[in-house]
C-alpha cells in the first residue's frame, strides 16, 4: 500500500468514527449557493421506523435568532398536530400541565440543551438558507414511530379523562336502562350529574341537568307497592309474618334494590321514637321485614322507601345553581315510599293482676292508700281484671323481689297470675309562696307469678302542689297511680 492509498484509509476510519460517535449529528448549511435539501421542500414520509416533522421561518437578514425561534415553534406545532389534542375549557387541569411540559421538552430538545428529555425524538437536520434580503431556518426534526404513538395514546388518554368522567357513566346508565336494571341506571346517572359539576366541564350546567332527568325518569319507573298491611301483635311477641313490598319497573323485579325501613319503638322514658334499618330486596324484588317483638301498645306506622342516600351524597358538594336540579331528583326518590298500618294489642287486659303500692312520708311512715288507689282505678278504667293484693306494708317495704315474689305467690295462688308492686317516697318539699310542692317518686313493677319474670319496670317522679304539705302529696300520689304509671302501664304492659 502507497503513502496517498495509506491517507485516504485513515481519511476513511476517522469519518466512521465520527459517524459512530454520540449518533448522528444535525448538519447545517448556511450556504447562500446551494439550494435547499430536498427534505425542507416537502416533508419525508414515514421510513427506517421513524415520523418525520419539518418546521421553518423566515427572518431578516441579520434576525436567525428569532427565525430559528419561530421555526422551532413551527416544527413543535406540526409535532402538536400530529398528537391531535388542544387545550378546550373542558380540559382538565392535568390534562393542560401534561400538554405543557411535553411541548416544553420539545423546545429544550430542538433547542438541543437536553437531548434526553423527549423519548425517541431528535432533530436529524437544520438548513440555513441566507439570501440578501433575509434568511430562512429549516429544521427537520425526527421522531421514533413507536415512541410516538405512545406519547400519542398516553397524552389522548389525559385528556379523554375529563369528558369520560361524563360520557362513560350517561352511556353506561343508558345501556343499564334498556336492559331493566333500573337502580343501577340511576347511579351511573348521579355519577355523570356529579362529574359534570365539575367547574372544568364545557357545558357543565346542560350536562348536569340531561344528567339528573335521566336519573328522575328512570326513578319514575320504579314501582314500590305493599304485598300486606294491618298486621297484629302483642307486646313482647314477634309478628306472625313479615311485613312485605315488591320493588319493580315495568313489571319486571328489581333485585338487591336498597330500602330504609322505619318502625315505631319506646325510649326507657316512655316516648316513642322511630327506629330505622336498611335491608335489601330478594333476587324476586320483595321486601320482607321482621319487626323486633314490639314494646308498646297502640296504632303505629312502619314505612318502606327506596334509599339512594349514599349516591346522592356526591351531588351535595355541587353549586348553589344546580341545587334545586338535586332538590327535585331527591324528591323523585323520596316520592318511593309505602306506609303499613298496624296495631299492637295487649293480652295483659284478660289476665287477673293483684296491685299493691306502699307509700311512705316524710316520717317514713306506711299506707296502702293514694298511689295504689289511682293505680288501680286507670287500669280498671283500660279494661283490666285486678284487684286489691291481700297483703301487708310490711311485706313490700325493705323486702328485695326473691321474698315479695315468695310472700305474692302464697297470698294470690288462684286469684291473680299477675302482681304490681311497688314504694312510693317523698324526694322534696318546697314552699312557693302560700302553697307547698312536694316531689314524690315511686318504683312499680309487675312480675309473672308463674315464672318470677318481670315483664314491667319502672321508676318515675312528679311534683305535688298543695296549700298543705300533706294536701301536696296526696295531689303527686294520684298524678303518679293515674297518670305516670298508671297510663304507662296500660299502653306497655305485655
Amino acid at each position: 500500500m502507497n503513502k496517498k492509498e495509506s491517507s485516504l484509509l485513515v481519511l476513511i476510519m476517522a469519518l466512521l468514527l465520527a459517524a459512530c460517535a454520540g449518533g448522528p449529528a444535525a448538519k447545517t448549511d448556511q450556504s447562500s449557493n446551494t439550494p435547499p435539501p430536498a427534505w425542507a421542500l416537502e416533508t419525508p414520509g414515514p421510513s427506517g421506523g421513524f415520523t418525520y416533522f419539518v418546521g421553518y421561518a423566515d427572518g431578516p437578514a441579520n434576525g436567525e435568532v428569532q427565525a430559528t425561534e419561530a421555526a422551532t415553534a413551527s416544527l413543535i406545532a406540526e409535532i402538536m398536530r400530529y398528537i391531535g389534542v388542544t387545550i378546550t375549557a373542558e380540559s382538565s387541569a392535568t390534562a393542560r400541565s401534561t400538554l405543557d411540559s411535553f411541548q416544553a421538552d420539545l423546545v429544550q430538545t430542538v433547542k438541543q440543551t437536553s437531548s434526553n428529555r423527549v423519548a425517541g425524538f431528535q432533530i436529524a437536520e437544520r438548513y440555513v438558507q441566507k439570501k440578501p434580503n433575509g434568511v430562512t431556518v429549516y429544521i427537520l426534526g425526527k421522531y421514533n414511530t413507536k415512541d410516538l404513538e405512545a406519547e400519542k395514546k398516553r397524552i389522548a388518554a389525559v385528556f379523554q379523562e375529563k369528558i369520560d368522567a361524563v360520557a362513560v357513566p350517561e352511556a353506561r346508565g343508558k345501556e343499564l336502562l334498556a336492559a331493566g336494571d333500573v337502580i343501577g341506571a340511576v347511579r351511573q346517572f348521579i355519577a355523570a350529574a356529579s362529574a359534570a359539576s365539575g367547574a372544568t366541564i364545557e357545558n357543565a350546567s346542560i350536562k348536569f341537568e340531561r344528567n339528573i332527568n335521566n336519573a328522575r325518569e328512570a326513578v319514575a319507573l320504579i314501582k314500590l307497592e305493599k304485598l300486606n298491611d294491618r298486621l297484629q301483635a302483642s307486646p313482647g311477641v314477634a309478628f306472625k309474618e313479615p311485613f312485605r313490598a315488591r320493588i319493580s319497573s315495568n313489571g319486571k323485579p328489581i333485585p338487591q334494590a336498597p330500602i330504609i325501613v322505619g318502625y315505631q319503638s319506646k325510649l326507657a322514658n316512655g316516648r316513642m321514637t322511630t327506629k330505622t334499618v336498611k335491608v335489601l330486596a330478594g333476587p324476586d324484588g320483595v321486601v320482607d321485614f321482621n319487626h323486633p317483638s314490639p314494646d308498646f301498645v297502640g296504632k303505629a306506622t312502619l314505612t318502606m322507601r327506596l334509599d339512594l342516600s349514599a349516591e346522592m351524597e356526591a351531588l351535595y358538594n355541587a353549586g348553589d345553581t344546580f341545587q334545586s336540579l338535586v332538590a327535585g331528583l331527591e324528591d323523585a326518590i323520596a316520592d318511593k315510599r309505602i306506609s303499613f298500618e298496624y296495631t299492637i294489642v295487649s293480652q295483659a287486659k284478660n289476665i287477673p293482676m293483684a296491685v299493691l303500692i306502699v307509700d311512705t312520708d316524710t316520717g317514713g311512715n306506711l299506707s296502702i292508700g293514694t298511689t295504689g288507689s289511682a293505680l288501680l282505678q286507670t287500669l280498671s278504667s283500660n279494661g283490666f281484671k285486678v284487684l286489691v293484693a291481700p297483703m301487708t306494708a310490711d311485706q313490700i317495704a325493705g323486702k328485695d323481689d326473691s321474698a315479695i315474689l315468695a310472700a305474692a305467690k302464697t297470698a294470690l295462688a288462684g286469684k291473680a297470675e299477675r302482681f304490681a308492686y311497688g314504694l312510693s317516697r317523698v324526694v322534696s318539699v318546697k314552699d312557693d309562696k302560700t302553697q307547698k310542692i312536694v316531689t314524690v317518686s315511686v318504683e312499680v313493677k309487675v312480675v309473672e307469678l308463674a315464672s318470677g319474670r318481670i315483664l314491667y319496670s319502672s321508676v318515675k317522679q312528679v311534683p305535688g302542689l298543695g296549700s298543705t304539705e300533706k294536701e301536696a302529696m296526696e295531689a303527686a300520689r294520684r298524678q303518679l297511680g293515674q297518670k305516670t304509671i298508671g297510663d304507662d302501664l296500660a299502653a306497655a304492659l305485655p
